[in-house]
């Protein structure tokens, strides 16, 4: 039997590169969703909005249909996606917008995207209507973080306990692993595994020439991992004003920007200027990943910030760091309140440039605290291993799929 999931990303749409994922937490939510389908013996099929043409691709073995569509008319094209879509349906992103959804369908929330200050009162009351009507329409919705089930709890009204299925997002704890635990059991590449000489991490196939020339010019290297989409929401513009004041104060500090970008974008156009003009731009690194090679990025990284400003549930980027032991600076968005508690397993922070910028620097200056947070950190996230999502995605899909 097929299994459809409607969803807004899959395919990376953005840059019309068809053949490949985007690179974000909820695309790749759908693919381990896809394989938890195809798991029970069932065909997954993604459909998706396109911002340019419309598409059919085969991606790692699912099916994927591209819709071009009008962005004022969003119902319209979910509309249209579940018309051509074959089997039981879940609609997987944007269940805020007034969908009309079909019957005996499945919903997900991956967090809130509206929770911005500054959304005007009644773009609030107009989502707050649709995620009533989603509830009054689907069978069931299954939320990744608590921040939507009290959302829906506090302004919406329904009397089944079970309507909002709580499944955190999760991290393979046996793969995201602190780097001195990986050992010789993992089946990662040589070029993924690190080594600590001198206080920093380095290259396996290093020379010990380069080894040393680089020491000489940054003893005690410090690397600051910001593992996000270049994006508003992600905090991208506190980022980059909290790297000002960090690269002119710390020489030992380099900052890695591991994540997608939409080229042409106005975020992505002002990000590549600076990084260009930069006075320190040779302690700037960027680069994007796909999802099986950000390993490499977590053990080359000793802090891990993630700077959300709205819109984030129980982070990938977030929990991946955690795995890895490494110390995370979070703001206090969405889901990163379920997983962070400040002073124990990292530091919450207001999502705001000095109050992000002050925790990096009482990480940079105390390795005792990084050392500490970053072993809560991997402890916490053992709580969060992938292997219990996919049982709790089971126990929801088998009775859906009978």
């Amino acid at each position: 039997m097929y299994v459809s999931i409607l969803t807004h990303s899959f395919a990376d749409g953005y840059n019309r590169d068809f053949e490949r994922l985007f690179g974000g937490g909820l695309e790749r939510y759908i693919y381990q969703l896809c394989q938890v389908i195809r798991s029970l013996g069932h065909t997954p099929q993604v459909h998706q909005l396109s911002y340019y043409d419309s598409f059919h691709r085969h991606i790692e073995e699912i099916e994927v249909f591209g819709y071009s569509y009008d962005p004022q008319r969003i119902p319209d094209a979910f509309e249209e996606m579940a018309s051509q879509a074959k089997g039981p349906l879940i609609y997987a992103s944007c269940i805020w917008h007034p969908l009309r959804y079909s019957p005996n369908s499945l919903g997900i929330c991956h967090g809130i995207n509206w929770d911005r200050p500054s959304l005007p009162p009644e773009v609030k009351q107009e989502v707050a209507l649709s995620i009533q009507h989603a509830l009054d329409h689907l069978e069931t919705i299954v939320s990744v973080d608590s921040h939507f089930l009290t959302f829906c709890r506090a302004v919406c009204t329904f009397y089944d306990p079970q309507k909002i299925i709580l499944i955190p997002n999760a991290v393979d704890t046996h793969y995201f692993k602190p780097l001195e635990s990986a050992g010789e059991e993992t089946e990662l590449e040589e070029h993924t595994l690190r080594k600590k000489t001198n206080n920093r991490k380095v290259h396996l196939h290093q020379s010990e020439e380069e080894l040393e020339a680089s020491e000489e010019e940054r003893p005690g290297r410090i690397r600051i991992l910001f593992p996000r989409r270049i994006s508003l929401e992600r905090g991208i513009i506190p980022m980059m004003l909290s790297a000002d004041y960090l690269l002119g104060l710390y020489p030992q500090v380099e900052i890695e920007f591991a994540g997608e970008r939409v080229q042409g974008s106005t975020v992505g156009r002002a990000f590549e200027m600076w990084m260009k003009h930069h006075p320190h731009k040779a302690r700037i690194l960027s680069k994007s990943y796909l999802f099986d090679e950000m390993i490499t990025a977590y053990h080359m990284a000793d802090i891990a910030v993630i700077p959300t400003i709205f819109s984030e549930g129980t982070s990938y980027a977030c929990l991946e760091a955690m795995s890895c032991g490494i110390p995370v600076v979070a703001s206090n968005v969405g889901g990163l309140n379920d997983l962070i508690q400040d002073g124990f397993n990292g530091l919450l922070v207001s999502p705001e440039e000095s109050h992000i910028t002050a925790a990096l620097c009482r990480l940079i200056d105390d390795e005792d605290l990084r050392l500490q947070l970053g072993k809560q950190a991997r402890q916490t996230a053992l709580s969060y291993d992938e292997e219990k999502w996919k049982s709790a995605w089971k126990k929801v899909l088998i009775p859906f799929l009978r």
